[in-house]
């Protein structure tokens, strides 16, 4: 909330990534999150923590990408696995492939006139696999800048079919 932060992979740890994602399923102050899965694997600490997430109440919203060339099964089966426990999940965009690492968190904080809904980000290249994160370079940014999370959650809305493809202020959204 104070400042962005940007990592540097994988000369930098992978490990805020999975913290910040496993410390907002289990704020109960957080109310959704909101995430990309490209390429994770067939075993991933972060799909069960959004299994555990959706399961605890959170609203879990994820988009899923089927042409992760050699994970495809697994992200079929991590889809499944959260529409049982209540997630709702996208899978992808037809005639397009996913592959943006996002994650979108909405937090229930004070403010001046009562409660209000605070957005956090993560936004990054490469995709969400801690084992890959140690082999290729990535960039990792957290912000809570609302000119960027605002971008963020209009995506969301686009990606899942809750609007229209809008016009981003600060994003740049291919295609």
């Amino acid at each position: 909330a104070r400042q962005d932060i940007l990592l540097h992979q994988p000369f930098q740890s992978f490990a805020p990534v999975l913290d910040f994602i496993r410390s907002s399923a289990t704020d109960p102050k957080v109310v959704a999150i909101k995430q990309t899965v490209y390429r994770t694997g067939a075993t991933s600490e972060l799909m069960q923590i959004l299994i555990d997430a959706a399961r605890a109440g959170k609203e879990v919203t994820v988009v899923v990408e089927l042409l992760a060339r050699f994970d495809e099964e697994a992200n079929l089966n991590w889809a499944a696995q959260l529409e049982a426990v209540g997630a709702h999940v996208v899978y992808g965009v037809v005639g397009h492939k996913t592959h943006a690492k996002m994650a979108l968190i909405v937090r229930r904080e004070p403010g001046p006139e009562g409660s209000v809904l605070r957005r956090y980000a993560h936004l990054g290249t490469g995709n969400y696999n801690p084992r890959t994160a140690r082999l290729y370079t990535d960039l990792s940014c957290f912000t809570a800048r609302d000119e960027i999370t605002s971008d963020l959650a209009n995506l969301f809305n686009s990606l899942t079919g809750l609007s229209r493809a809008p016009e981003f202020e600060n994003l740049l959204v291919a295609p």
